[in-house]
């Protein structure tokens, strides 16, 4: 039953997830500089299996370093930022406005068979890559990861 328990909780955030994804479509069709000025936005993201390794790709394209967080918490991927937008010198009035500023968040469930000692995470050409090795049973204890820069 505590698995059955566990599923719908991960059910219902995903549904949740998906949920907010089509409000923020939508919210992007009319949306104003001045509406999002503090509007939470979550940059697309890949998570995948290979046979030995769980593998985690966000599209940060302009973040930096400092601004960026990832830690891992009972199989919980958190990946939190905040992309400053480029200051203009001049007035400007948009056409098209697709890309989003400020800060996000992003929160990956992860299987249990992580191993939380073999994470790593590096940051090439605007995506943030986090590789986590699979092992044998047991949860991961919480880790701060730290991102290399190529």
């Amino acid at each position: 039953m505590d698995d059955f328990k566990k599923d719908i909780f991960k059910d219902v955030r995903r549904i949740q997830e998906e949920m907010d994804l089509l409000f923020d479509y939508f919210y992007k069709i009319r949306r104003s500089p001045v509406l999002t000025a503090k509007r939470l936005w979550r940059p697309p993201t890949d998570v995948f299996e290979t046979e030995n390794q769980v593998v985690v790709l966000v599209e940060i394209a302009g973040m930096k370093k400092k601004d960026l967080n990832v830690t891992l918490t009972d199989n919980v991927l958190v990946i939190r930022g905040d992309r400053q937008e480029k200051a203009l010198a001049h007035r400007t009035f948009y056409r098209n406005m697709e890309i989003n500023y400020g800060m996000f968040e992003r929160n990956i469930y992860l299987p249990e068979s992580i191993d939380p000692d073999s994470v790593r995470a590096e940051y090439k050409d605007g995506y943030l890559e986090i590789r986590l090795d699979k092992k044998e049973g047991g949860r991961s204890k919480a880790k701060e990861i730290k991102i290399e820069i190529e």
